[in-house]
């Protein structure tokens, strides 16, 4: 079995050394010593199949180092590795981000916006509109486009209008 095969067998905590619930200083770290071995200027004198071979880890690495230090991004990649998938698929953590949230809030893609859909729907559950409607507009403009939270501002301003 070549190196690049060995690489493909290799989730992201295995390729970094760190426990799946490592936190973003340990990751760090690991990042740093990995890079230390595998980064391609180290091997500059190397013969281009090990030059070429260390490369494609360290950007394998680097790949992991991205995902695992984006909170967001990393909860969609443990998803993805609990069903199998050892790199992290990106257009289908798009897809998946766009699903209904499981409490009927609206799905938002920027991670921005969440706290802020979380306080209107809090403020919905306790007939708040005016603030509900607040939070909305705030999390539009980090969401810009999402038709879910148009919608749900809508219904709120159509609620407010026949409070009136």
């Amino acid at each position: 079995m070549g190196d690049g095969d060995r690489l493909d067998l290799l989730d992201y905590y295995t390729l970094l050394r760190v426990a799946d619930d490592a936190g973003p200083d340990v990751i760090r770290r690991a990042f740093h010593g990995f890079a230390l071995k595998f980064h391609p200027d180290r091997h500059a004198d190397a013969a281009d199949d090990k030059r070429e071979r260390a490369a494609r880890i360290y950007r394998r690495g680097a790949e992991a180092y991205r995902v695992l230090q984006d909170p967001v991004t990393r909860r969609a990649y443990d998803a993805q590795l609990a069903a199998g998938k050892l790199r992290f698929d990106a257009e289908q953590a798009r897809k998946s981000k766009r699903a209904p949230a499981p409490n009927g809030a609206p799905a938002v893609q920027s991670p921005q916006a969440r706290p802020f859909v979380m306080k209107a729907e809090q403020a919905l559950r306790t007939g708040d509109l005016k603030t509900a409607r607040l939070n909305l507009q705030i999390a539009l403009r980090h969401d810009p486009g999402s038709a879910a939270l148009e919608a749900k501002l809508a219904g709120v301003e159509a609620q407010l209008k026949a409070a009136k």
